[in-house]
């Protein structure tokens, strides 16, 4: 049961009620757009920093998966909303990526950016706000639609997130993932493996929607295949500083690589032929939309 407060403030993560909610996001989205077709929500990645090591992320091991000082810049998510709206996007921003987004010293302004033409969420592990480096305000301020807290250490925790959200009138979803190093941790929270990054597993030949309906733009601007290939093994289809995104999302490689994925056929993709994500729990409007499209 989700407990649901009189500010119909979703306080405890629900996997099925998250997925009602996306779905009832792309369903006001223009997802026939022919040049953005089926584009429903971008995702960038505003930093490689991450203050946390987590069991069920890449970054559990330095070895695999580095801290890097890099940043998205103000330009760059200027850049990227321009294009977007030039090419008449109407979906959603999601400002999370592979790293802890708060750390990006210039977030609240990439936010402000963002906001000013779109729905923005935020997915953040809250050590920031805690601490008072970033406040509720000036996320509200800036223009934030939603703000989404993974709560990995206990109970305690999450109940001070509960508390603090409560009062402040921002909308927001806890996450309450806790971390205690389990091997069943990524079953129980319905993670995956990020592409391979955390295991291997065998070759899959499950389709996947999620290139059809969900783009990922990197800190520098370079337009990947997905948000779960941590390795970068699919080479970019493009940088926003070189070509316009509309182009870049219609690409000829990457159409091909959606036909494949359509047809189950991961094994001929470096990043999806160990990936063990159901890419598709939603987004199978935009599935139709380019199997039509590939089959003209």
């Amino acid at each position: 049961m989700v407990k649901i407060t009189e500010k119909n403030h979703i306080e405890i993560f629900n996997l099925d009620e998250h997925i009602k909610y996306r779905k009832g996001r792309h369903e006001k989205i223009d997802k026939p757009n022919p040049n953005l077709l089926g584009l429903a929500t971008v995702e960038i990645n505003p930093t490689e920093l991450c203050n946390r090591v987590c069991s069920f992320c890449p970054r559990s091991d330095p070895n695999v998966y580095p801290n890097r000082k890099l940043h998205m810049s103000t330009t760059t998510a200027q850049l990227l909303v321009d294009q977007l709206e030039s090419a008449s996007f109407r979906g959603d921003i999601h400002i999370t990526g592979f790293g802890e987004p708060l750390l990006n010293p210039n977030i609240l302004e990439i936010i402000k950016i963002c906001s000013n033409k779109f729905h923005t969420e935020v997915i953040t592990n809250g050590d920031r706000i805690k601490t008072g480096k970033i406040s509720l305000k000036q996320l509200k301020e800036a223009g934030l639609n939603l703000l989404l807290v993974d709560c990995y250490d206990n109970q305690e925790q999450t109940k001070f997130f509960e508390s603090l959200l409560s009062k402040s009138d921002l909308k927001y979803k806890i996450r309450n993932h806790y971390d205690n190093g389990s091997l069943t941790l990524i079953e129980e929270y319905g993670y995956n493996n990020r592409g391979g990054a955390l295991y291997d597993t065998k070759t899959r030949t499950k389709s996947c929607f999620l290139p059809m309906y969900k783009s990922f733009v990197d800190w520098n601007g370079d337009v990947l295949l997905c948000c779960n290939d941590w390795f970068r093994n699919q080479t970019p289809f493009g940088n926003i500083y070189k070509e316009t995104f509309n182009n870049i999302w219609m690409n000829k490689s990457f159409v091909d690589v959606r036909k494949n994925l359509l047809e189950g056929e991961r094994s001929c993709l470096g990043a999806c032929k160990n990936c063990d994500v159901n890419g598709t729990l939603y987004g199978d409007e935009s599935a139709i939309l380019w199997k039509d499209y590939c089959n003209q």
